[in-house]
């Protein structure tokens, strides 16, 4: 199970305090974060296989394209593997794990993009998509707001570059996997690999 700001496996309009709902009471009632993340992991595969099937050379220009924070690293396999490793921690219902900026930063990309063309699409296909939703478009950014706690790897290469270790702390940019995304670092396993919660994630609310 994937720990985000808020929990997925939650539903997202009984998922209070901590979530703010929109002001569409219907969307807050069908609205349902893990299947959403669940769809475009899903999808994705698609999307990586179509890549593959180019030519080598104009991989580079694709997963830049694609995936303009997590294709910096320029490696098709890294991307295909990451993908694999949060659908089946999405998946897995027996123990909590954590994610580093590689896993946000793909799963960022991955979701900005299913959703601009989600809501792009006709009604037919939104519902063919998303039944649930009943073609209503998704509030990405709420969503983010809501449930992504790592957005630091969209920050800009120069200014995170330009900071001493002093300045990085406090802004808890210290991090190992937040400098290999946004420099453009293929991941290690390690680093690929979820880390496992000893505790519960989630405050308890009665």
């Amino acid at each position: 199970m994937l720990i985000l700001k808020n929990n997925i496996y939650e539903p997202y309009n009984l998922n209070k305090p901590n979530v703010i709902v929109t002001p569409d009471a219907d969307y807050n009632q069908r609205f349902d974060p893990r299947r959403f993340i669940e769809v475009a992991l899903t999808e994705e595969k698609e999307t990586l296989s179509f890549i593959e099937r180019q030519p080598r050379q104009y991989w580079r220009e694709d997963l830049f394209q694609f995936y303009p924070h997590a294709g910096k690293a320029n490696s098709l396999t890294y991307l295909k593997e990451i993908r694999k490793i949060l659908e089946t921690g999405l998946e897995k219902s027996s123990i909590w794990q954590h994610m580093n900026s590689y896993h946000f930063s793909f799963l960022y990309d991955v979701l900005v993009r299913f959703t601009f063309n989600y809501n792009h699409d006709n009604d037919e296909e939104r519902t063919t998509c998303l039944p649930e939703l009943e073609a209503q478009p998704i509030y990405f950014e709420n969503f983010i707001s809501n449930y992504f706690f790592d957005r630091d790897f969209m920050t800009d290469e120069n200014h995170f570059n330009s900071l001493t270790h002093e300045q990085k702390y406090p802004l808890g940019y210290d991090r190992p996997s937040l400098f290999g995304v946004i420099n453009g670092l293929i991941p290690t396993r390690q680093e690929m690999a979820l880390k496992e919660s000893k505790d519960f994630p989630y405050s308890i609310y009665v």
